[in-house]
């Protein structure tokens, strides 16, 4: 009944209004230390690498240095993994194994060689009953062994079969023990053995058969190609 009081326009309590401010940049991603983490599983590398990043971030004011951290401790973890590994496979001999190369004769010292590392002249402790041989272990022929390589024969063209090379290589094998001369053991106590190649080392470019003289009641010794 007295009316109503006229309406002001409210006024903002506080109001300031809006102002900008320069947006800093955010610091440049150091290279090396992605490159550290990168190269991780090459150990030393990624320790350098990761030192490097460390310098480069202080000198150039750049980010990542967790980064690099990171990078140097994969390396580092990386690096004593690579050397014991190095130090268990030279210890069981696989480091030699995979480096190892055919050497024609006598051995001075008993050691294992692979199946395809057989060369003429060397001999042969004992031949296992399996079929498929991947290692055995030279002796000096002054030792008792069971078998010498005696000749090698360079088959060609692409694999026969299985059954095809072992008749070539027995057939061949046969020839070279009966025109061997043996000193000390009778011919008759010999008989012809081989190791042929498989379809899978022919494949990756084995394709000699190596002929071996074994003896035909049990180890002898002495050198059948020297006397």
């Amino acid at each position: 009944m007295y009316g109503s009081r006229p309406t002001s326009p409210q006024q903002d309590q506080g109001s300031y209004g809006q102002f900008t401010f320069p947006v800093m940049q955010r610091a440049t991603l150091e290279p090396t230390a992605v490159a550290s983490v990168a190269t991780a599983l090459l150990g030393p590398v990624a320790v350098f690498l990761g030192v490097l990043a460390r310098t480069r971030i202080k000198r150039n004011r750049r980010r990542s240095m967790a980064l690099a951290w990171t990078g140097i401790g994969l390396g580092s973890l990386f690096t004593i993994a690579w050397v014991l590994t190095t130090v268990v496979l030279a210890g069981n001999g696989t480091i030699d194994r995979l480096t190892e190369s055919p050497q024609a004769g006598d051995v001075a010292t008993a050691r294992t060689v692979g199946a395809s590392n057989v060369a003429v002249g060397n001999c042969i402790e004992f031949l296992p009953p399996g079929e498929q041989v991947g290692e055995v272990q030279l002796v000096p022929c002054a030792q008792s062994h069971i078998a010498q390589a005696i000749s090698s024969h360079e088959l060609t063209g692409d694999f026969p079969g299985a059954d095809a090379v072992a008749e070539e290589a027995l057939a061949t094998c046969e020839a070279a023990v009966s025109a061997l001369e043996s000193d000390g053991v009778p011919e008759s106590g010999l008989t012809a053995w081989y190791l042929a190649p498989t379809e899978e080392a022919w494949g990756q470019g084995t394709t000699a058969v190596l002929c071996l003289a074994r003896g035909s009641t049990g180890p002898f010794d002495g050198d059948l190609l020297s006397g």
